[in-house]
């Protein structure tokens, strides 16, 4: 299964679950996450940012708000610094987790899903703050080694911008267009591919009828070569 969240403009916690995307239990081998080179030092839950501890320990002082398949004990822990924000990742055999957090802020968006599905299709946050339609939308994601760059495949086959992976991390700026992301670097990844219906995201973002923010996770129901994926708001 998968989770995200994101600040609302009133400053409360949206949560949404969404479907898991297969499955795969990891185990710690050279000294990180299998995977996920960044994943490398291990911290106690309680010592994880604000934005991702959430995601395994639950609400600070609220019963019943932790989630029960992310395990206990210390994680694997990683953070990359990128312009004007951080990307935060950790992880266990059961939970795997990103979040953004931009600068001057404490909290930001994010997601979760199962090892096995990070490492076949990656992480990817897809967020945006607009009242009606967005003009633009901000896609933080975790994606495996092997992995160094992501190539945008717009309509009709297009290519568009290659953006780099930096420590299996990666974030960027899109317009609200359907595309489809390729991966390059060694032969693996080359077989990474993902479908994201923006176009579709902004639609459904824009009948909220309100300001705010609101966060997408997709997922390939059908596999990573499906034409579409799904998509949930929060």
């Amino acid at each position: 299964m998968g989770m995200r969240r994101r600040h609302l403009a009133s400053g409360a916690l949206a949560l949404l679950a969404c479907a898991a995307i297969g499955a795969g239990a990891a185990t710690a081998d050279g000294g990180h996450l299998p995977g996920f080179s960044l994943l490398s030092r291990k911290v106690a839950i309680d010592k994880l940012p604000e934005s991702v501890r959430f995601m395994f320990g639950g609400i600070p002082g609220a019963k019943g708000t932790g989630m029960p398949h992310a395990g206990h004990g210390p994680v694997w822990f990683g953070e990359v610094e990128r312009p004007h924000a951080t990307v935060y990742a950790a992880g266990n055999r059961r939970w795997v987790c990103e979040s953004e957090v931009r600068s001057g802020e404490r909290d930001g968006g994010g997601s979760c899903t199962q090892p096995g599905a990070a490492r076949e299709y990656g992480i990817f946050d897809v967020g945006a703050c607009s009242k009606g339609p967005p003009r633009h939308f901000r896609i933080v994601g975790l994606v495996r080694d092997g992995i160094s760059a992501i190539t945008v495949e717009r309509a009709g086959g297009r290519i568009g911008r290659t953006v780099p992976v930096i420590e299996n991390t990666i974030a960027f700026t899109i317009g609200r267009e359907n595309v489809v992301l390729h991966g390059t670097g060694d032969p693996s990844a080359e077989g990474f591919e993902r479908s994201l219906p923006l176009a579709r995201a902004a639609k459904e973002f824009g009948g909220h009828g309100q300001a705010g923010c609101s966060s997408y996770m997709f997922f390939e129901a059908r596999g990573p070569s499906a034409a579409a994926g799904e998509v949930g708001g929060s």
